[in-house]
């Protein structure tokens, strides 16, 4: 891996577009959500919910099924037109390399 300054760089980034996307599907139920109500619908505190929508913290797994659960989508809705920071994508890997499992 190269300089971490890049990798930081790129990863607010995309915390940042991460956010935009939960606050886009928050805003778009019928009716819109405040992050109140999410908040209080998920069992999240609102103040995180806020610092996941500015992009602030990279929430964590359990985090982001209890998010997609109460906006009622899906996992791949959340990440929808975010792929993984350069720094960090998986290099293609030729099957023939792999080991089976014993």
């Amino acid at each position: 891996m190269g300089s971490m300054g890049p990798y930081k760089d790129e990863l607010a980034r995309w915390l940042q577009s991460f956010g935009a996307n939960v606050r886009q599907l928050r805003l778009g139920q019928d009716p819109p959500l405040s992050q109140e109500r999410l908040a209080s619908a998920v069992g999240l505190h609102r103040n995180e919910i806020g610092k996941i929508e500015q992009g602030a913290i990279e929430p964590r797994l359990t985090t982001l099924v209890i998010l997609a659960e109460g906006l009622n989508v899906s996992l791949d809705e959340l990440v929808t037109g975010l792929s993984a920071p350069v720094e960090r994508r998986p290099t293609s890997i030729d099957p023939s390399q792999l080991v089976p499992p014993k």
